[in-house]
C-alpha cells in the first residue's frame, strides 16, 4: 500500500474533505483576523472570498458560509474590543514590533476614530491595515458597549456581504472559464493570483522580501504554470505531451550511442534522489552549525517538499515508464524524481550563491553551472528511455516551484517571527 497510496485516496476525496472542513476553517481564520496582533497575519479576508467562490460552484453552501463568516466576523472583533477595553494601547506598543505593526497603522485607526466611531468600524473592516486594530483601539477608546455592538455588526454584515458576493461572482464564470483553460490550469492561475497578491501584501505591510526575490516569484508562478500544464495533459483524453514524448523517445532510441548511454547512465546513478538529498541535509545541518537558520531551513524545506510530493504524484497518476527503458524500475514514470529533486537543489545553491557572492562573475558562472546540470540530469533520464519528456518536465517545474515557494515561505516567517535569531 505505502504513505503514497493513503495521498492518493485524500486526493480522491479532496471535495468531502472540503466540505468537512471548510465551515471550521472559515469561522477560525475570520475570528482571529479581528484579535489586534495575530489579525495582521491571518488571510480572513482571502478565506471569506474564496468561501462564496466554493459556495458558487457547489462545493459550500451560500447561507451557511454567509451565517459562519458573518458571526465570526463578530465574535472576533467583539474578543478585540474586550482586550482593547480591559489591557488598552500599552498591550501594543508592548508587542507590536513582533507583528510589525507601525505608527502609521495606528494613527490611521486613530483618525478615523476622531471623526465618527461607526465610520470608524465600518470603514476600517475594508482595509488590511486597519481591520486588525480597528475593534481593538475601538475598546481602548471605552467606547460605550451598545454603539460597538450597532456597528459591529453593521459593519460585520456588510464586509462578509460584499466579500462573499466577490467570490460568488468569480464562481459565476467558473465553467466557462474551465472549458477554455481546463481545471489544473485554472486552479494554478487562481493559486498565482493568490501567491502575487499574498507577495504584495506581505512585503507592502513588512518589507520582508528583497529585491532580487522578485525574480523568485517569477519563477514560481511560472514553474507553476508548467506544472498545471503537464499535469492536465496527463490527465487528458487527447494529449500533445503523448505525441511529443514517443517522438522523443523514438528519436532517443535511433540516435543515441552507447558512449552516451554510458554518460546518462553514470549522471543517473551519481545525481540520484539518495544522493542529492544527503548532500542537502549535509548542507544544512552545516548551515545550521553557522547558526544561518534561513539557509538551512530553506535546503532541508525545498529538498523534502519535492521528495514528498514527487512520491504523491507518482502514486496519484501511476503513468507507466517506457517499454524500452534500459533500466528495470519499480515505481511509477510521472514525475521525474530524479529532475524534481536536481531542480530543487540547484535552484537552491543558485539562490544562495546570488545573495552571498560577491563576485558577479563568479555569481553568473554558478548560476549557469546550476542550471546546466539541472538540464543535463533531466535529460540523463531521457537518454536512458526511463522517463517520459514529459515526466522531465513536471519534476523540473515541480522541482522550481517548491523551492521558490520554500525560499518565499521561509523569508516570510523569518521576517516575522525569527528575523533576529540568524
Amino acid at each position: 500500500m505505502g504513505y503514497t497510496h493513503i495521498f492518493s485516496v485524500i486526493a480522491g476525496h479532496i471535495e468531502a474533505i472540503i466540505l468537512a472542513g471548510g465551515y471550521p476553517f472559515l469561522f477560525l481564520t475570520v475570528l482571529l483576523e479581528g484579535l489586534p496582533l495575530i489579525g495582521t497575519v491571518v488571510p480572513g479576508h482571502v478565506t471569506i472570498i474564496v468561501g462564496g467562490f466554493l459556495a458558487r460552484i457547489g462545493i459550500l453552501n451560500i447561507w451557511w458560509v454567509l451565517g459562519i463568516a458573518t458571526t465570526a466576523a463578530i465574535l472576533g472583533d467583539f474578543l478585540g474590543f474586550s482586550l482593547g477595553r480591559k489591557y488598552g494601547m500599552p498591550l501594543i506598543d508592548r508587542l507590536r514590533k513582533y507583528f510589525f505593526i507601525k505608527d502609521s497603522h495606528i494613527a490611521k485607526v486613530n483618525d478615523l476614530l476622531a471623526k465618527h466611531t461607526g465610520k470608524t468600524m465600518i470603514i476600517g473592516r475594508f482595509s488590511p491595515f486597519t481591520r486588525a486594530l480597528m475593534p481593538f483601539v475601538v475598546g481602548a477608546s471605552k467606547t460605550h458597549i451598545n454603539r460597538f455592538w450597532l456597528f459591529n455588526i453593521i459593519g460585520a454584515v456588510s464586509w462578509i456581504g460584499l466579500s462573499v458576493l466577490l467570490g460568488y461572482a468569480f464562481g459565476a464564470g467558473y465553467h466557462a472559464v474551465v472549458g477554455y483553460f481546463g481545471k489544473v490550469v485554472l486552479i494554478a492561475l487562481i493559486c498565482a493570483i493568490l501567491i502575487i497578491w499574498g507577495y504584495r501584501f506581505v512585503n507592502v505591510r513588512f518589507h520582508i522580501f528583497r529585491r532580487y526575490e522578485l525574480f523568485v516569484l517569477g519563477l514560481n508562478l511560472i514553474s507553476l504554470y508548467a506544472l498545471a500544464k503537464t499535469i492536465q495533459d496527463a490527465t487528458a483524453t487527447t494529449s500533445f505531451m503523448a505525441s511529443f514524448d514517443i517522438w522523443v523517445n523514438i528519436f532517443i532510441n535511433s540516435h543515441i550511442t552507447p558512449f552516451l548511454q554510458s554518460c546518462a547512465s553514470m549522471v543517473s546513478y551519481f545525481a540520484n534522489v539518495a544522493s542529492l538529498a544527503s548532500i542537502g541535509v549535509i548542507v544544512s545541518v552545516g548551515f545550521a552549525l553557522q547558526k544561518k537558520w534561513r539557509s538551512s531551513a530553506i535546503v532541508l524545506l525545498s529538498l523534502g517538499s519535492t521528495a514528498f510530493f514527487v512520491g504523491f504524484m507518482k502514486e496519484l497518476f501511476m503513468r507507466a515508464r517506457p517499454d524500452n527503458a534500459l533500466q528495470i524500475l519499480s515505481d511509477y514514470s510521472f514525475p521525474s524524481g530524479h529532475s524534481a529533486v536536481a531542480a530543487a537543489f540547484f535552484m537552491i545553491v543558485a539562490y544562495i550563491a546570488a545573495s552571498k557572492i560577491v563576485s558577479w562573475v563568479w555569481r553568473e558562472i554558478i548560476i549557469v553551472l546550476c542550471v546546466c546540470a539541472t538540464i543535463v540530469i533531466g535529460l540523463s533520464r531521457i537518454a536512458l528511455n526511463v522517463h517520459w519528456a514529459s515526466d522531465v518536465i513536471a519534476g523540473w517545474s515541480l522541482g522550481i516551484f517548491l523551492a521558490t515557494a520554500s525560499i518565499l515561505c521561509v523569508r516570510y516567517v523569518a521576517g516575522i517571527i525569527l528575523r533576529n535569531v540568524e
